[in-house]
């Protein structure tokens, strides 16, 4: 279990005295690791039967079980939190630090969405896709650049596939969707309105439904047959428009390729097609 990972990627969904102990853990994981759940509780300004209520909330048995995990990750120098950027940004922001810290950001996010990546949902996803008569994609506001990115590369694969920017539009093209078509949703958090319709209706007619999100537990996740988990770091920049689609775009990628090992004779016909037709005009 990557410990770390598993706590950066539930750290949104805590409530807030369960974050305050979770950030402990991820800026001392070797020191949380030599406590007690007395002194664990009272260095977050919490108490023991948050510590409790935490180990819970993560599926861990026990502290005991936490804390070890924690003393593991130090051992393996396991990567710590990325520097951050503290304060707003200024005009007196030195620039190269900002670029130092959004690429140590990105780097770890596409590490820590290959540990959570469930290998037994992704191959049976990446099957799905290659085995698909059409592929359906979907992601609202600047998500909308990843499902776009999907049906290109899936396009460039020989597989039909169609790109939506808001769930009516998905609900009206998943019309003609058949059993054994495939809607891949991309929503950071998984919520209702982005979701659920879409991937019910692509139930409805037999399809396999994927999420990718950086929630694990979500309405849209409730919904979805396998859900992809895309690691991103809270950071002053982490927020509004500028949230980093770096995780997201990681897993299409990951897909896309899985599918070129699944499907190879087929997959590199398909691109060594693409490449004599673009080389015909450019």
């Amino acid at each position: 279990m990557p410990i770390l990972a598993v706590l950066r990627a539930a750290l949104p969904t805590l409530p807030p005295q369960l974050q305050q102990l979770a950030r402990v853990a991820l800026e001392s994981p070797a020191d949380v690791g030599r406590m007690t759940i007395t002194e664990f509780a009272s260095k977050a300004g919490s108490s023991a039967a948050s510590v409790t209520r935490l180990c819970r909330t993560l599926d861990i048995s026990g502290f005991s079980r936490l804390r070890m995990e924690l003393a593991l990750a130090a051992q393996r120098s396991e990567p710590g939190p990325a520097p951050r950027i503290s304060g707003d940004i200024t005009a007196q922001t030195p620039l190269p630090d900002l670029v130092a810290s959004l690429a140590a950001i990105g780097a770890r996010s596409m590490e820590e969405t290959a540990r959570l990546l469930d290998q037994e949902s992704f191959t049976t996803v990446t099957r799905a896709l290659g085995d698909a008569s059409h592929v359906y994609a979907i992601g609202a506001g600047s998500a909308h650049v990843i499902a776009v990115s999907l049906e290109h590369k899936l396009r460039s694969l020989a597989i039909p596939a169609t790109s939506f920017h808001d769930p009516p539009s998905a609900v009206i093209g998943l019309a003609a969707a058949r059993r054994g078509d495939v809607l891949v949703v991309i929503s950071e958090t998984g919520t209702a309105g982005e979701c659920v319709a879409p991937l019910s209706e692509a139930k409805t007619r037999g399809c396999l439904t994927v999420l990718i999100t950086r929630l694990a537990r979500s309405p849209g996740a409730d919904v979805a047959d396998h859900v992809l988990l895309a690691v991103q770091d809270s950071t002053p920049l982490r927020t509004g428009t500028l949230t980093s689609r770096i995780s997201e775009m990681f897993l299409a990628d990951c897909l896309a390729s899985g599918i070129v090992v699944s499907h190879h004779e087929r997959s590199i016909e398909a691109v060594s097609s693409v490449e004599e037709a673009l080389e015909r005009y450019w």
